[in-house]
């Protein structure tokens, strides 16, 4: 398990866009490829494989992916199966822990080779003699996604070791690298973002590809969880001024969602899938078994659920809340009840994505959404609230917007009274926009909730007999796999497990 130095032998290439055309190559080397600018696009192709849909994928529904592990963590969904389901929504890890959670962590954590493999990536296409022109749009594709891997690995342990250059020139030499510090990681995100947003297009020349917004979201998302609300706003505008000519606000919200809405202009960043090779596999976990599931080749099982203590917090007149299913008849014509059938015993079914006629087992093809243009206009009321101190026109209008396009009623007086009130409005909107796309734990960690729900749920939880310890602070991160910790001699410290 070398896992201080990543040194990247380019063996095998895939395409992850759904409308490329694969290739396969059995002997490729530094020395005979990186020669023509369709080497350059299978190269960066070959780098979208680990945020894709499969069950190996960053994107995967399983319990390694990041959006269903990270969102099962907080109050907004929840898995029927127990286990290290459990572990995860009452936040019951820690550093010496067994079973099947820590291989979940260590799947992650595992994910910070991938900014060596993407650095050397880089350094071949600026050592190809291709025009500079030609280079420069793939390098930019490339940062782009180094740094959307560095906001996964940031967002769950905070820094990871990366490996300089000259350590990469010597891959014979073994070296214990420590985690980058706070600062070196913001120079790492920015110096990657930065330079791509400056050099990618503002359309994506295939779905799922890197795009200036897209860029821009990721290094939103990494200045929001730092705390940096001043240059978040800033990236914020630069989104909101591509309304209208890149990204608009969808009038139907369910349509987003949709096998006819992929690839509509509210979406900033998706994951293209097919029934194929890129499953979209989040339906067959949402959907019973005994649901009448139109699609007449679906094969679904069931398992995730969205609490009814977050379904109760959605107005009822709130369109986004239509497709969370609180009651049904199923196939045999009983009806399953809230709280006392079936999966109905732990929650209400979250139905976001719509049906494909097409799917074929457990493989849909509906694209899974990662960023919404909706988010740029909630993200832009956030951050002028903290920097102003206090709601602005601007910032209750770019909320209202949003519920508007809910069915829902303006803002109360009550709810813009001041800095604090606007900003539980801001973190409910959230929460109801966005349940099921894995951005739930970052929202409750920065408005200062995530710790604060866990103990919610623990604390009834205990009541009913279970003996779960309450979650602290240090939950807020992940711990760093043991192994890892003793393989670098101690060059690479604890998230503050270990006091």
């Amino acid at each position: 398990m070398n896992t201080l130095k990543y040194i990247f032998a380019l063996c095998f290439l895939f395409l992850v866009s759904c409308e490329l055309e694969r290739e396969d190559y059995t002997e490729i080397y530094p020395e005979n490829f990186f020669k023509t600018e369709n080497d350059l696009q299978l190269a960066v192709n070959s780098l979208y494989k680990d945020f894709s849909s499969e069950y190996s994928g960053v994107y995967s529904p399983n319990n390694k992916g990041y959006q269903t592990f990270t969102e099962m963590s907080t109050d907004a969904l929840w898995c029927t199966w127990g286990w290290e389901w459990d572990e995860l929504h009452y936040q019951q890890w820690y550093v010496t822990m067994g079973a099947n959670l820590p291989g979940i962590i260590h799947t992650a954590f595992t994910r910070y080779n991938y900014l060596s493999k993407a650095r050397n990536m880089i350094r071949n296409i600026e050592s190809s003699p291709i025009k500079e022109e030609v280079k420069e749009k793939y390098i930019a594709e490339a940062k782009a996604l180094t740094g959307w891997m560095g906001l996964f690995l940031y967002d769950i342990f905070g820094p990871v070791p990366v490996a300089p250059d000259e350590v990469l020139d010597n891959p014979t030499t073994f070296v214990y690298l420590p985690r980058l510090s706070e600062e070196e990681y913001d120079k790492f995100m920015e110096s990657n973002l930065i330079d791509a947003i400056n050099n990618l297009p503002n359309k994506a020349t295939a779905k799922g590809r890197m795009t200036k917004g897209a860029a821009r979201m990721i290094l939103l998302k990494y200045y929001l969880i730092k705390g940096y609300f001043d240059k978040a706003e800033s990236l914020s505008r630069d989104l909101l001024a591509m309304e209208g000519n890149t990204y608009d606000l969808q009038t139907n919200y369910n349509y987003i969602f949709s096998k006819e809405g992929m690839g509509n202009n509210e979406i900033i960043l998706q994951i293209p899938c097919n029934v194929s090779d890129y499953p979209n596999y989040l339906l067959a976990h949402v959907v019973p078994a005994d649901y009448p599931w139109p699609a007449e080749k679906a094969t679904v099982w069931g398992a995730f659920v969205i609490p009814w203590e977050f379904y109760d917090t959605f107005d009822k007149d709130d369109i986004r809340r239509t497709n969370i299913i609180a009651e049904y008849t199923n196939k045999k014509g009983i009806k399953m009840e809230r709280g006392k059938s079936g999966n109905l015993l732990k929650g209400a079914l979250p139905l976001k994505y719509g049906v494909d006629p097409e799917q074929t087992g457990v493989q849909a093809g509906i694209d899974i959404i990662v960023y919404r243009f909706s988010d740029v206009l909630l993200t832009l009321a956030e951050c002028i609230n903290r920097n102003e101190g206090a709601p602005t026109t601007e910032a209750i209008s770019l909320v209202n917007r949003v519920r508007t396009r809910a069915g829902l009623k303006d803002l109360t007086a009550a709810q813009t009274a001041s800095k604090e009130a606007f900003n539980e409005a801001i973190l409910s909107e959230r929460g109801h926009e966005f349940y099921l796309e894995g951005l739930r734990r970052q929202d409750l960690i920065r408005f200062g909730k995530y710790v604060e729900k866990a103990n919610q749920r623990i604390d009834k939880a205990n009541a009913s007999g279970k003996n779960y310890f309450k979650a602290t602070d240090i939950h807020n991160r992940f711990w760093i796999p043991q192994g890892y910790i003793d393989e670098s001699k101690g060059a690479i410290k604890q998230n503050g497990y270990e006091r």
